[in-house]
């Protein structure tokens, strides 16, 4: 099944690191289920598991996506390597799962150093037991131009496997698919590209205004996707992670396929600081809200001692945060 992804913010028009004019794509939307019937759930009915299997799509899409001057690699970066933020998923006020994002350290691709980036996402309990999800998602975005350079991802949705590895080889201008069995794809790669989980540290670098426009493309399955981010709301939030905190509002646009055909709306809440902290993904559904939680902020046990750089290392309280006490409806 094929995901879909995400390159570089770029404007129509502009040339792009190659020399050449960005062109508009092919505006085409795809959509991994999470969760599917299973007989062993006669009190539900199959409206309700379709609902939890878009829900969970929804959110575990948003692990994976998010996100012009190029950024250094250096103490102005609002992440920095061995942060790590935890996230529950609520579907109502029940959670079904856990989700991680993770700058794991800095290694080379190419001769040129990267963030490797870890995403990973589990389904728990009752969705667990339905329809059981374990996707660890990585990414090398390069320090200094803040574009992917390699992206691997291992999923296990149900019975269906994925793993695979994409190289973009800028140098020669393709990008390489292998799949586990020694499958090889190539296509053209005629810009700088962000995948699904580098563009979310792409946007996190960027200076987000209020009501300020930006447009990014996106790279996945040989395929490139324009968005558009234009944060139109700043609002104060409560998560026990952070407190208090002012965060501005990002409706993604077009959304994701598997929204749109739910008369549903998707948000992203991200802090209004230096740190850029993702808080909150909201779906709006037409039969329900599906919501991915800030859980806890911290730094990875080999990194902890690290006090320098704007991300800072304070953690969650273990309890359980309240889905709608940090954010209503929207």
């Amino acid at each position: 099944m094929k995901r879909r992804g995400h390159p570089l913010l770029c404007r129509f028009g502009a040339p792009n690191a190659f020399g050449a004019p960005l062109q508009p794509p092919n505006l085409t939307e795809g959509s991994v289920g999470l969760f599917r019937c299973n007989p062993r759930t006669a009190f539900l009915y199959s409206a309700r598991l379709r609902i939890v299997k878009k829900a969970t799509t929804v959110l575990g899409l948003f692990l994976a996506f998010s996100g012009a001057a190029f950024a250094r690699i250096g103490p102005a970066m609002p992440f920095r390597v061995g942060e790590k933020l935890t996230y529950q998923i609520f579907w109502g006020p029940f959670v079904v799962g856990r989700a991680s994002l993770e700058v794991a350290g800095v290694e080379k691709v190419d001769d040129h150093d990267c963030y490797h980036l870890i995403a990973k996402a589990k389904t728990s309990g009752l969705a667990e037991w339905l329809f059981p999800v374990d996707s660890t998602a990585e990414s090398w975005l390069d320090c200094r131009d803040l574009f992917t350079r390699r992206y691997r991802q291992n999923r296990s949705e149900g019975k269906h496997l994925t793993n695979d590895e994409t190289h973009y080889d800028y140098e020669h201008r393709e990008a390489i698919t292998k799949n586990k069995k020694g499958r090889e794809k190539r296509f053209p790669l005629e810009q700088p590209v962000q995948d699904v989980v580098s563009s979310l540290y792409f946007v996190r670098a960027q200076k987000l205004m209020l009501d300020a426009e930006q447009t990014f493309v996106l790279n996945a399955s040989a395929t490139n996707y324009v968005v558009t981010i234009r944060p139109d709301q700043r609002k104060q939030l409560w998560l026990r992670p952070v407190g208090n905190v002012q965060a501005l509002r990002i409706e993604p646009n077009p959304t994701l396929k598997i929204v749109a055909a739910n008369n549903g709306r998707m948000w992203l809440w991200i802090t209004d600081d230096e740190r850029r902290l993702p808080l909150l993904v909201n779906s709006v559904l037409k039969l329900g809200n599906a919501k991915l939680v800030l859980f806890s902020v911290g730094m990875t046990r080999s990194f902890a001692t690290t006090t320098n750089g704007p991300a800072g290392s304070a953690t969650a309280a273990p309890a359980t945060p309240n889905a709608d006490a940090v954010a209503s409806g929207r």
